[in-house]
């Protein structure tokens, strides 16, 4: 049986994904079709996405030890890679949409995914539970419990 995968390696392999295929689009307008293009675009978009949620996290912990709190030890960072996944679709996206030439396809991407993973981070803690929330129950005793605070 194969193992469902969850929020966040969907999300690894989809900046994966789109940052090779801004790699590819990019090295193709520019130098003609060669797949030579698919590596460095997957890995700068996902080393882009590492440094955007390193710097959310650490300006996420800045913020709080400020005002007295705890730093933020996150345990999923959900947010941070569902954010970083949006940010390089929309990043790509909005590269390909202002480019007459297609230039610099793969500079949206990484800023994209670098902007969307610090901005994950910031609502990193809120991310994982509402995760868990749109999770079906499969106990009975939750759907017991449920259907009993439903009936009130």
């Amino acid at each position: 049986m194969k193992p469902k995968l969850d929020a966040k390696e969907k999300g690894f392999y989809g900046i994966m994904i789109i940052g090779a295929a801004a790699g590819l689009l990019e090295g193709t307008l520019a130098h003609g079709f060669s797949l030579r293009y698919v590596f460095p675009g997957a890995v700068l978009t996902l080393c882009a996405a590492f440094l955007g949620g390193f710097g959310g996290f650490l300006s996420k912990d800045l913020m709080r030890i400020s005002r007295g709190l705890k730093p933020y030890r996150g345990v999923n960072n959900d947010g941070m890679m569902l954010g970083s996944f949006m940010g390089t679709l929309l990043g790509t996206l909005a590269q390909i949409a202002g480019s007459a030439n297609g230039a610099n396809i793969l500079i949206g991407s990484m800023v994209g995914s670098a902007m969307g993973a610090w901005l994950g981070a910031m609502s990193d803690d809120f991310v994982s539970p509402m995760l868990a929330l749109l999770e079906s129950p499969t106990s009975s005793s939750a759907k017991k419990k449920m259907e009993g605070e439903c009936s009130r």
